[in-house]
């Protein structure tokens, strides 16, 4: 049987549009790194100087943070039909970077039941539809850019608020931005093997191990860092580089979850909302915190 010349050439034919689409995808790609490195080289340093610069300069990068990330919480929500109290979550999620800033542990717990109960009877103004939703989705804005938010400032607190404790929260911030780095150069090298192709298909188990790897390198630091012993900061940077991945999965299913619902949109220019940006931040600092709460219990024994 003789080849078909109209198979040859439809071949010919789709195979040209493959490749244009192959190559117009790649050009996309290159351009939008280009633009995350060019806006990392202004949007780093800022960071940084603000995080290591003292209490009020922390404390700005904090409720910018907060503020901007339980606006796109609510936002992603109303694209989907739900409708918790934008206003409400800005106001309340401010105030829970305050109450983290300057009351105790037992201030926060106290501001928190406040806050639970505002939502829930806040929500009955607009009658029974989704009432559970919208009430759960605003306090989990509070929650969520609010409590997990503030943390660089609970670690500061616990950690004696000395000028190295502000440096420690610098430090981080660079172990997230390689865990990140290392996460994504090593998975699209050499990964292989999906590590959550439901939530977010793209990322692979020697991309995870990569990030590990990238967020242990401010281990070289150390000997700058004295508010913790070496081996209790290979702890700490071990557990914000797990922390930051898993982040990076939190905030994909929260997508998902939300019929993948789009970006809120970008504040950086190549990287997104604050949402996209920070999702490792959200989980990191968290543990880290935690982290310094339990070495000063292991320490008085």
């Amino acid at each position: 049987m003789r080849p078909s010349l109209h198979t040859s050439v439809d071949r010919g034919v789709l195979a040209e549009p493959s490749r244009a689409g192959s190559a117009a995808e790649s050009g996309a790609g290159r351009s939008n790194l280009t633009q995350r490195v060019l806006s990392a080289i202004v949007f780093v340093p800022g960071v940084l100087a603000l995080a290591v610069s003292g209490r009020w300069t922390l404390l700005t990068l904090v409720l910018c943070i907060a503020v901007r990330s339980a606006w796109e919480w609510c936002y992603l929500s109303a694209q989907v039909g739900y409708r918790p109290s934008t206003w409400l979550a800005l106001v309340l999620a401010a105030g829970t970077v305050g109450v983290s800033a300057a009351a105790s542990d037992s201030g926060m717990v106290v501001y928190l039941s406040f806050v639970a109960t505002i939502f829930f009877a806040e929500a009955l103004l607009r009658g029974t539809e989704r009432y559970t939703a919208n009430a759960l989705l605003g306090l989990g804005a509070v929650l969520y850019a609010g409590l997990l938010g503030s943390a660089p400032l609970s670690l500061v607190r616990v950690l004696g608020g000395q000028s190295d404790a502000y440096l420690l929260v610098g430090v981080l911030f660079v172990s997230i931005w390689l865990t990140d780095a290392l996460a994504y150069f090593s998975g699209r090298q050499w990964g292989q093997k999906k590590l959550a192709p439901t939530i977010s298909p793209k990322k692979t188990v020697v991309g995870f191990l990569g990030g590990l790897v990238g967020a242990m390198l401010p281990l070289l630091l150390s000997p700058w860092l004295e508010v913790m012993a070496t081996i209790e900061l290979a702890g700490l940077f071990m557990l914000v580089g797990v922390g930051g991945q898993v982040g990076d999965l939190v905030e994909s299913a929260i997508k998902r979850d939300m019929g993948n619902a789009k970006d809120a949109p970008a504040l950086i220019p190549g990287h997104g909302g604050m949402l996209d940006r920070f999702d490792s931040y959200f989980f990191a600092f968290p543990l880290a915190y935690v982290y310094a709460e339990l070495l000063i219990v292991f320490r008085a024994l």
